[in-house]
């Protein structure tokens, strides 16, 4: 289903593809030991070593990207073989790896929507053109998008996959913004100021105007795909915001060492507040960006302290965020992108995902290895 957000963020992720072998271990009691007869008071359990968990072992030649969850065990990952990129999942569980779809074409990047239906695949083989395929997990393409670009962001639907937005970025790094709607099959242009839109529940889009430098932030507002009507939120000084479904988190600054974190819904009504430090790359503030498991429930990173980034090495926590409560999970992370399956379980974190974190334990480990 998902990188460090410094206000406008181009997120990169590195894939890899594998199997894995298991192995039991046996229990050897010591020479200097007498064995236990059946009679005697102890009796002695055959407690045998439980088995190491799978490890993905990437062919270097033909791993392309790690894309997203489709299960609490699953992700997918894509690779080339055959003269064609295929799209697997790797079992976190059981080390066992399956073809899910495959494209003649170049695939640059694979979302899956929350409902865990569909992928979007995006595919380019030319470098100013691409193609977006929205396909079923069994395969089948339902739509199809061409689109003039260098670059392409895509902003997906929670609610209504039929529903994207795309940001198509030209030579020159200025864009078009374009709205499908898979239930017509029309792809229409609109006309917003910031290139990185966010879908506010299923027909309103919500959108940035900054003042001037984005430290000083901006306001946010609402764009009704069904009318065409802009209105404010009436929120300022926002420096970031992200949403699911109904819901908005937004992020504040009112103080240079300090962000103010609120979660709202598209017509202002607060659920929740607070502060955390704040830290920035001299001219940009470092916000990394949230990771939803559902509209009331996500994980984000937060900093020990505030001062600059470069400064403060390994010092982001990670916390949950449910009923009204910021939980801590782990410490000692940089300032790096979370990937996580869809109840939260598990994440993958890093910009190349190679490690996995247990959310309810916040035990940390790699689980790629390369072979050589």
């Amino acid at each position: 289903m998902n990188r460090v957000m410094i206000i406008l963020l181009i997120s990169v992720l590195v894939a890899v593809a594998g199997c894995s072998t298991e192995e039991k271990d046996s229990v050897v009691a010591p020479d200097n030991e007498k064995p236990l007869e059946p009679n005697d008071e102890a009796v002695e359990e055959n407690n045998v070593a439980p088995l190491p968990p799978p490890v993905f072992i990437a062919d270097p030649s033909l791993f392309h990207f790690i894309a997203d969850w489709i299960t609490d065990s699953e992700i997918l990952y894509v690779e080339k073989g055959n003269g064609v990129y295929q799209i697997k999942s790797f079992n976190f569980d059981t080390g066992a790896s399956n073809l899910v779809y495959e494209d003649e074409s170049f695939i640059t990047d694979i979302m899956v929507h929350p409902s865990l239906d569909y992928l979007l695949v995006h595919t380019s083989d030319q470098s100013d053109f691409a193609i977006v395929k929205m396909v079923a997990l069994d395969g089948t393409v339902q739509h199809q998008v061409e689109i003039n670009s260098t670059e392409l962001a895509i902003e997906w639907n929670d609610m209504d996959p039929e529903m994207i937005v795309f940001t198509a970025f030209h030579e020159d790094w200025s864009f078009d913004l374009f709205v499908f709607n898979g239930h017509t099959g029309n792809l229409s242009i609109i006309e917003l100021d910031d290139p990185f839109p966010k879908w506010i529940g299923e027909r309103q889009i919500a959108n940035m105007l900054f003042a001037e430098h984005p430290l000083d932030g901006g306001e946010i507002i609402i764009l009704h795909t069904d009318t065409g009507k802009i209105n404010s939120l009436g929120v300022d000084n926002v420096i970031y915001f992200d949403s699911f479904e109904d819901r908005l988190l937004i992020v504040q600054s009112h103080q240079a060492d300090n962000f103010s974190f609120s979660l709202r819904d598209y017509d202002g009504t607060i659920f929740a507040e607070w502060d955390m430090p704040a830290v920035s790359n001299y001219s940009e503030w470092v916000i990394p960006e949230v990771e939803w498991i559902n509209r009331d429930r996500f994980l984000y990173k937060g900093a020990l302290q505030s001062g600059q980034l470069d400064e403060l090495a390994s010092a982001f926590n990670l916390y949950l965020y449910e009923e009204g409560n910021s939980n801590l999970i782990t410490e000692g992370l940089d300032a790096e992108p979370v990937a996580c399956s869809p109840s939260g379980k598990r994440c993958l974190n890093g910009y190349t995902f190679e490690e996995l974190l247990e959310v309810e334990t916040g035990v940390r480990r790699k689980w790629i290895e390369f072979d050589k």
